[in-house]
């Protein structure tokens, strides 16, 4: 594993992370035998660094990443990263009862790197100084309950800068792929945070999973010209690596073959070691799928739960698949049969885009800052236009009848 040094707190930290958001779960919950192994795996590897929030899984996910390192008795070989949720905090006390039920449900008396979760703006951190987060930090770090402190960060590079002066940072997470490059702070804003000797810690590597496995025929020609011979995840998480200015890529891994190619990649790739050709051919990969690409979703759910039930990762997620891919099912493009049968009820309640009522709840949530319920009408005009309509009763019929599913 290769290790890279935190400039400011002088800190080496390995280049892959673990993020435990997207663990496995077996009908909706986490599935703890099958993260233990893929988590012991890892940090018997060389991982020293495992990324948690305290909103992922409603707090569940603390709790079982405490009681998987608590089992392993691995406490003291990682760095635990979690994340306060500044939409619960209101208060300087707030901010410490926070704390505390976080210390309580990773099972540990500290916290190694703590971000201020989901800043979009600076108008965010301000309402943070305003209850005292600054004494908040000072003070944890005092009682050895915090070690470094840093933000994770969702929005425009020109609120950067600011956020950076607020306080003394140690670190900041930022969303950063070869497709998002200029997406968000960017890759400006990797340059900023390393000229500050600020740790970078980069979050959405493979955007949802969308550079890793299948990808459009027109990117699969690109690369059969190419003489690059990695896979799809190699090139995507090597690219990010490829930065000097990184400090750790945080992979959302969630099967022990996830862990042992990620790992491997990581071990392997150096700063700056990317041939010509393989930036050319990530350059022509990038403008195909920015292309493709309907909605800039990455699936990670903060969106979620919708009032009106409605599965807003699903339904972007098969619009984007119907212009990606050219993939039919009986001569229907699969992601339209596919949005049909989950979501539009066959298999279970209904949970496709025409549920939305344009509540709005889901704005605010979103880290990618997207017109949700705007973005939803399309997929519903899309996916759910006047042949489906009429036709919705007959499928439904001839599926109870035969028994289809």
């Amino acid at each position: 594993m290769e290790y890279r040094t935190i400039p400011k707190t002088k800190e080496k930290i390995s280049s892959l992370g673990f993020g435990v958001m997207r663990l496995s779960t077996t009908m909706g919950t986490v599935d703890k035998e099958k993260a233990t192994q893929e988590i012991k795996y890892a940090i018997d590897n060389g991982v020293n660094f495992i990324d948690t929030a305290y909103r992922y899984g409603n707090g569940s996910n603390e709790k079982v990443l405490g009681e998987i390192l608590t089992q392993l008795n691995y406490r003291d070989k990682v760095n635990i990263s979690t994340k306060m949720n500044p939409l619960k905090v209101h208060s300087y006390q707030d901010m410490e009862n926070m704390l505390n039920e976080e210390l309580k449900s990773l099972q540990t008396d500290h916290i190694d790197y703590y971000f201020i979760h989901n800043v979009m703006d600076y108008e965010l951190i301000e309402n943070l100084l305003n209850i005292n987060i600054i004494q908040f930090f000072e003070d944890k770090k005092a009682e050895g309950k915090i070690r470094n402190v840093g933000f994770s960060y969702h929005g425009p590079y020109q609120d950067l800068p600011k956020i950076v002066d607020a306080y003394d940072w140690d670190m900041c997470m930022l969303q950063f792929n070869y497709i998002d490059e200029k997406i968000q702070a960017g890759i400006k804003g990797v340059k900023y945070l390393a000229e500050k000797g600020i740790g970078i810690f980069i979050m959405e590597p493979l955007k949802g999973g969308l550079l890793a496995g299948e990808m459009p025929k027109e990117v699969e020609q690109v690369m059969e010209k190419s003489e690059i011979y990695r896979s799809n995840a190699d090139l995507a998480l090597s690219w990010v690596l490829n930065h000097p200015e990184i400090t750790c890529v945080l992979s959302g891994m969630n099967s022990i073959e996830m862990v042992k190619e990620n790992i491997e990649i990581a071990s392997k790739i150096k700063p700056n070691s990317l041939t010509t050709e393989e930036l050319e051919t990530i350059s022509k990969i990038r403008e195909i799928i920015q292309r493709l690409n309907k909605i800039d979703c990455t699936t990670c759910g903060y969106c979620m739960p919708c009032p009106k039930g409605v599965n807003i990762p699903e339904c972007f997620k098969k619009y984007n698949e119907k212009y990606l891919f050219d993939f039919k099912l009986y001569g229907v493009n699969q992601a339209l049969s596919q949005y049909v049968f989950i979501l539009m009820g066959l298999m279970s309640e209904p949970q496709d885009a025409s549920l939305c009522t344009h509540c709005n709840a889901c704005i605010k949530k979103c880290p990618q800052s997207l017109p949700i319920p705007d973005l939803l009408e399309d997929v519903n005009k899309e996916f759910h236009g006047k042949l489906v309509k009429i036709s919705m009763p007959l499928i439904k019929k001839i599926v109870k009848l035969f028994k289809i599913v």
